[in-house]
């Protein structure tokens, strides 16, 4: 039967360099023997490859537990919990793809099927962009991302106006060149990894890659769109103003990063073994959207829109694109109209306070905060019922 409720498994990814405690504790997952001394930098809460159950009907279930993947083998998965209780999302839509995803999905134009919802902890990471759609080619696959963000944080979004393009690029070259020779001198055994990365940090100082590009904070319940693709974005550290990094909720295209993410500068990084990322300065610069108005962070930063004001339940929209949408709904009483009333999309709803019970003739989902479900197109009308309060994110396809 397809037309139930179904909880999601997340699919939890250790980052030990850049991820943290926040993921877990917002799960109220921090005491589980499986996560322990972990630093989880993401949380897949819906993909291509999400495993589903109905077998319980409560995140608050002591039997409920994640997929653990690793940064440096995100495919490679354990399971700590009864497999055989895991479903398919795949194996859902090969029975019947429109009752699952809906008319209004399998009609996107060479979209894929399913987004793709990470939870996030993250700073530090390159200085990137994803191709625009008119630029993509079998090496390279647009991939529309929008973050909406749970706590204050700091990224770069966007070039300066009226830069030296040339300068940028060569800095970019030169930075990428030393990186790459103190690895080969780490290999070599002619230095120390840690006098290596001082070396790296030193150049870094030199060269500063941040003089081209705006320094942009982000406030609390601020949505950064980069559905358009083509724009330099990359999440930035300051450990003293914004301990926790940044905390999105983000929504993408279930694209993999080596066809989608077209880097320029890696802020230094040399693995332990001497080894470096491999970078795409050429087309880095080849792909970037030098228009100054796209490149004006004001213009992808929103707040929503209140779309909806009822006693019962206030409805923001923070976001409307061909891609997805994410609306934000907080419930102060049992609701069943509308806005819960699958129509030729799938709907993927996620606690981020409270509690809500998610009731539908086939069956009832409680999720607590943190944890999500995903509802079939086919299901139709399903009641939500707040205790006492709840506040939550509502992704589908318009």
């Amino acid at each position: 039967m397809l037309n139930k409720i179904f909880l999601v498994v997340p699919k939890l990814i250790e980052q030990s360099t850049w991820g943290g405690e926040y993921i877990l504790q917002f799960k109220n997952w921090q005491n589980k023997k499986e996560f322990q001394n972990l630093k989880i930098g993401q949380s897949y809460e819906l993909f291509s490859e999400s495993k589903l159950r109905t077998d319980i009907n409560s995140s608050q279930d002591p039997s409920f537990t994640g997929e653990m993947g690793f940064s440096m083998e995100p495919d490679k998965i354990h399971y700590q919990g009864d497999e055989s209780k895991l479903i398919s999302l795949k194996g859902l839509i090969r029975k019947d793809p429109e009752a699952v995803l809906g008319k209004k999905v399998l009609g996107l134009d060479g979209e894929q099927p399913v987004i793709l919802i990470k939870f996030t902890q993250a700073k530090g990471n390159s200085f990137q962009l994803h191709v625009r759609k008119k630029d993509e080619s079998e090496k390279w696959k647009t991939k529309p991302e929008s973050w909406y963000y749970f706590e204050p944080g700091l990224i770069t979004l966007g070039v300066k106006p009226q830069i030296n393009w040339p300068a940028w690029e060569n800095a970019c070259l030169a930075l990428e060149k030393e990186t790459i020779n103190l690895g080969q001198q780490v290999q070599a055994k002619k230095t120390s990894l840690a006098q290596a990365l001082e070396k790296a940090t030193q150049s870094i100082k030199k060269y500063n890659p941040w003089q081209y590009v705006n320094l942009v904070k982000v406030k609390k319940g601020e949505l950064v769109d980069l559905s358009e693709c083509g724009l330099h974005h990359s999440w930035e550290e300051d450990d003293k103003n914004y301990p926790l990094g940044n905390i999105v909720y983000e929504l993408c295209k279930d694209v993999m990063d080596p066809i989608s993410t077209v880097r320029a500068f890696d802020r230094g990084k040399i693995k332990a073994d001497g080894s470096v990322r491999k970078l795409n300065i050429k087309e880095y610069f080849q792909y970037i959207d030098r228009c100054e108005k796209t490149n004006n962070p004001q213009n992808h930063i929103f707040q929503g829109k209140v779309i909806l004001n009822q006693p019962e339940i206030k409805i923001t929209n923070l976001l409307r694109s061909k891609h997805y949408t994410l609306d934000k709904i907080m419930l102060q009483k049992a609701y069943a109209g509308p806005q819960s009333q699958t129509e030729q999309s799938y709907h993927h709803l996620f606690v981020q306070k409270g509690s809500v019970l998610v009731k539908a003739k086939t069956n009832q989902i409680q999720l607590g905060q943190g944890h999500a479900c995903f509802i079939p197109s086919c299901l139709g009308q399903y009641e939500l019922i707040p205790n006492p309060e709840t506040e939550l994110l509502k992704t589908f396809i318009t």
